[in-house]
């Protein structure tokens, strides 16, 4: 069994995966979804989105704020901004890296989608998961 997720932002569809667990920053707190969860919707806060593939990979989504509704095993998350870490990860530098995912969040704060303090928080979390990465 796994879960359908979709990643969507008012621009685009950011990410849809099949995916064995989720795990979602919420206003409550972080939750961990498995198959078979029952219906749910949350809050999400200003973090990030892990997705642990079939292959025990996981994939991360860096987020604004927004919502997820869970049911029947589909995951719809709807943000008003999302960049995903591992896209910014095949940059040819860690510099170009930071500069590709600021570039996107100041794009977004320009848009009225974020605000600055939003924008702080979202640059931390890229800058953390980078930082793990190249750790690795």
């Amino acid at each position: 069994m796994s879960i359908a997720v979709k990643i969507i932002t008012p621009n685009q569809v950011v990410c849809s995966e099949e995916v064995a667990v989720l795990r979602v920053d919420t206003v409550m707190g972080e939750i961990e979804i498995l198959p078979m969860h029952r219906p749910l919707i949350a809050l999400l806060k200003v973090g990030s989105v892990r997705l642990k593939l079939w292959d025990d990979s996981i994939k991360t989504i860096a987020t604004a704020s927004g919502i997820l509704k869970l049911e029947h095993d589909q995951a719809v998350l709807v943000v008003e901004e999302a960049v995903n870490v591992h896209e910014i990860r095949v940059a040819s530098s860690v510099e170009e890296a930071k500069v590709l995912a600021k570039n996107a969040l100041k794009t977004a704060v320009t848009r009225g989608n974020l605000e600055q303090n939003e924008l702080n928080q979202l640059e931390a979390k890229i800058r953390a998961e980078l930082n793990k990465k190249l750790k690795k």
